[in-house]
């Protein structure tokens, strides 16, 4: 183990005076067992969902009052939770896991405002915010906030109601939590601005929570990339020091590969902490 440890981690005689991880065939085998990890995690979480996968720790009424904050902290009357708008959000959160879909329009064409009026509510305007696999209610209010189409429709001074969903399932093979957010204000609660409804669009995409009982694939991703990244930088500084204390002479230098590789591993697991915008 001890020769293993020096041949793959320390310059060594056996190695020619370079940690076997920093040869080529070293990364090559690093990021082949990187890929196969990540399918395996992928596999897992589709057939073991009640081991790997996600459950709902986000209150719709927590997002309600961080909207509000954010509307109240730019000098916007609050929005109030209507019930037939939440009830429009539930509605369209089933419909994408029954119909397998992330997107504001289904694949049969149904529009958000479709769901919005078959709830009962008649709105002048309307205005929709998606979001899935996020880890808590400020999170997605954070990201929304973040988009500035995200942020021109949560701040949007027309609304006067809100709705929320917050719905698991399975899409597109996966476990997650979809949230939805519906805005609104009535036709009688509004003078009209013009003869057509004003509608503002916005889809938001990050990381979810997992439920107590269940390990979150996000997580253990981040983990392994993180400890790679750790790894990584430990070996390289050794070897750097190494060269420098030895006066090793080398005549090729593959730091420049080094860095690619650390900065891809660093991209990973930052896009797996912030999450995707759609």
């Amino acid at each position: 183990m001890r020769r293993f440890l020096l041949h793959f981690f320390f310059p060594h005689e056996s190695n020619n005076q370079r940690a076997k991880l920093l040869h080529p065939s070293g990364l090559i085998l690093i990021i082949g067992l990187f890929v196969f990890f990540q399918v395996t995690i992928n596999q897992l979480t589709i057939n073991y969902p009640q081991v790997l996968g996600y459950a709902a720790q986000i209150s719709p009424e927590e997002i309600v009052r961080l909207t509000n904050d954010q509307r109240q902290a730019n000098g916007l009357a609050v929005v109030r939770l209507d019930p037939e708008l939440s009830a429009a959000a539930a509605v369209k959160a089933a419909d994408m896991f029954a119909r397998d879909y992330w997107a504001h329009v289904s694949p049969v064409g149904t529009q958000p405002w479709n769901f919005i009026t078959q709830s009962g509510y008649s709105y002048r305007y309307a205005g929709e915010n998606l979001a899935r696999d996020f880890s808590d209610a400020k999170s997605v209010v954070d990201a929304w906030v973040a988009s500035p189409s995200h942020r021109e429709n949560l701040l949007n001074s027309r609304y006067q109601d809100i709705g929320i969903a917050v719905i698991d399932g399975q899409l597109e093979g996966r476990e997650t939590t979809l949230v939805v957010q519906f805005f609104g204000t009535k036709l009688s609660a509004a003078p009209s601005l013009g003869a057509s409804t004003s509608i503002v669009k916005s889809v938001q995409a990050a990381e979810s929570q997992p439920a107590p009982a269940k390990i979150s694939p996000f997580d253990v991703t981040k983990a392994v990339s993180l400890t790679l990244l750790i790894i990584f930088v430990v070996v390289l500084v050794i070897d750097l020091v190494a060269v420098y204390q030895k006066k090793i002479t080398r005549w090729t230098s593959k730091s420049f590969a080094h860095l690619i590789f650390m900065l891809a591993l660093l991209i990973a697991a930052f896009i797996i902490s912030k999450g995707q915008i759609l």
